[in-house]
C-alpha cells in the first residue's frame, strides 16, 4: 500500500518540524514552569501531540486501507526433491 502524501505530512513531517522548531526556539531559554525547564515540558507535550497527529492521519486517510499482504500469483508450496 502506498501512503498518501497528506497522510505522510500529517503523521511524520509535521511532528518533526514542530520538534525541530521548538528545540531551536526554546533551546537557549532559561524559563521554567514549576521548576521544570520549558524545553523539557515542550518535549513531553510533543509525545501526545505526535500520537494525536498519527491518529488523525490514520483516521482521515488510512482507516479503510487494505493491510492484507499481497499474495503471490502462481506461487506453489511444493518442495522440490
Amino acid at each position: 500500500m502506498i501512503p498518501r502524501t497528506a497522510s505522510v505530512v500529517i503523521a511524520l513531517i509535521t511532528p518533526v518540524t514542530l520538534v525541530t522548531l521548538g528545540v531551536l526556539l526554546l533551546g537557549g531559554s532559561t524559563a521554567t514552569i514549576f521548576g521544570i525547564p520549558l524545553i523539557l515540558l515542550f518535549m513531553f507535550v510533543m509525545f501526545p501531540v505526535t500520537s494525536l497527529l498519527m491518529w488523525i492521519s490514520w483516521r482521515l486517510f488510512d482507516k479503510d486501507g487494505d493491510y492484507q499482504l499481497d499474495e503471490l500469483e502462481g506461487a506453489t508450496t511444493e518442495v522440490a526433491p
